[in-house]
């Protein structure tokens, strides 16, 4: 007998006695207003929760109120390279089309991102955020900005995976507010390996 086949016949031997999974959740939580409980795990999480008319007073407010705020807070003072595949961004933002071949690597200066979510999850603010063009594009960025559906925002997981069924996205992630870490002294800090904030806009249209 080889080492190897030693090795593996003491991992088959010492494996735990089988275990019943815990039952299934008959009535997973569901909230009288969604998208009101979503804004308020979202702020919890430190994220940056408004609500808008449509993507037109997204553009407005993130023109002058967000970008403004941001640069105060986080004392930006050079010029911010800022990306999106949304139409309503032209102008403000670089467009990334699907149809041109992108490098990945040449967006590792990106300040501001303005992306889509296809939805949102109350109980913990996640928001399901497809591939769009750049896979990289949501975690490598500094600053992140997405938009979902006010409608689109469900009370739990439970709705959430039920409405992905098996998935016809090839990439998505789940994202819940900015990047945090509690592992130097057991104090919280935001940003640490990812975008340094997250702002979440619920558009009614």
């Amino acid at each position: 007998m080889t080492s190897k086949e030693k090795i593996l016949q003491a991992v088959k031997a010492a494996q735990p006695e089988a275990t019943a999974l815990p039952p299934a959740i008959d009535q997973p939580i569901i909230y009288d207003d969604p998208a009101a409980k979503f804004m308020e795990t979202a702020t919890t999480g430190g994220s940056a929760a408004l609500e808008a008319t449509d993507r037109k007073a997204v553009r407005e407010h993130i023109v002058d109120v967000y970008l403004p705020e941001l640069r105060k807070k986080w004392q930006l003072e050079n010029t911010l390279r800022i990306v999106s595949t949304l139409a309503e961004m032209e102008g403000l933002a670089e467009q990334l089309l699907p149809s041109e071949p992108l490098d990945p690597h040449s967006y590792q200066n990106v300040a501001v991102a303005i992306l889509y979510a296809d939805f949102g999850v109350a109980e913990n603010s996640a928001l399901w955020v497809p591939e769009q063009t750049i896979r990289v594009l949501p975690f490598i960025c500094q600053h992140l900005i997405l938009l979902v559906n006010r409608n689109d925002i469900l009370s739990n997981m439970h709705q959430a995976y039920a409405r992905m069924g098996l998935g016809d996205d090839p990439f998505g992630a789940f994202i819940a507010g900015p990047s945090k870490t509690a592992d130097i002294e057991q104090s919280l800090v935001l940003g640490a390996h990812g975008p340094r904030s997250l702002g979440v806009y619920l558009v009614m249209d």
